[in-house]
């Protein structure tokens, strides 16, 4: 890896790690980047998700509180952990023409999560009566949500936020601490599956870890400064770039 090549990667991870601190969306920076420093789709993504796990960790651990004395933590824990197995396996074993294939779907999927994702918490928010109560389809709903979020991962915090607000499942601050912790498993899986498989350029990952990380740290000083809604619209303007971008190459 050259000098440049290493600068280009951490200064695409440090900017993850401020929008995930701030507003979300980091996969959108740290996935294209490596796809564009000449890794295999499938090598990217499993290097993104390494290099992005520290974030959610750091995050989760700022919830504590919160998190103590949720009541449905350990089921959702475990379904997660069956989702984010099954997830991260698909990627495994998925051919890299498949992977390609999906890969402008899956960008196009989480920007537009990310572009609505206020409009779809409220409209959840409003449906929540008619599924409040309904443990069994919670549960269905995040395996699902890890499934995609190990696969991929590109707006499974606003998926989970979205479905939890549909169950009316408790205040916004507990359900973001609850997202945030299941993001911890979903994409901790997801990691250990690809680390095992070996699928992880570990020479890129350690340049993106010290970039989400410094990133993550001037992220909540900004986060303080700037209006989430100016980073959220670079970010959606970004992902449409690279939806079409990604489009062309596959079907172009």
């Amino acid at each position: 890896m050259t000098l440049t090549l290493a600068l280009a990667l951490f200064a695409a991870a440090f900017a993850a790690g401020a929008l995930n601190a701030v507003a979300g969306g980091g996969t959108l920076l740290t996935f294209p980047a490596l796809v564009a420093a000449g890794l295999p789709p499938i090598v990217a993504n499993a290097t993104s998700s390494v290099s992005q796990w520290p974030g959610y960790v750091a995050s989760s651990l700022a919830f504590r509180r919160e998190l103590s004395a949720q009541r449905a933590i350990r089921a959702m824990s475990v379904v997660s952990l069956g989702g984010g197995l099954l997830g991260g396996w698909l990627v495994t074993v998925v051919s890299p023409r498949l992977f390609d294939v999906l890969i402008p779907w899956l960008i196009l999927l989480a920007t537009a999560m990310f572009a609505f994702s206020g409009q779809l918490t409220r409209w959840m928010g409003r449906h929540a009566s008619a599924m409040h109560g309904s443990r069994a389809s919670l549960l269905g709903g995040q395996f699902l949500v890890a499934v995609y979020g190990a696969f991929f991962g590109g707006g499974m915090g606003i998926m989970m936020l979205a479905l939890y607000s549909l169950f009316a499942l408790d205040t916004l601050t507990r359900m973001n601490a609850l997202k945030t912790w299941l993001s911890v498993v979903i994409s901790g899986v997801a990691v250990v599956t690809f680390i095992v498989a070996g699928i992880v350029d570990w020479p890129a990952a350690l340049v993106m870890l010290a970039g989400t990380i410094a990133g993550g740290v001037a992220g909540a000083r900004l986060a303080r400064r700037l209006p989430a809604v100016w980073l959220k619209r670079v970010v959606v303007a970004l992902g449409s770039v690279l939806t079409l971008a990604f489009f062309w190459k596959v079907y172009g």
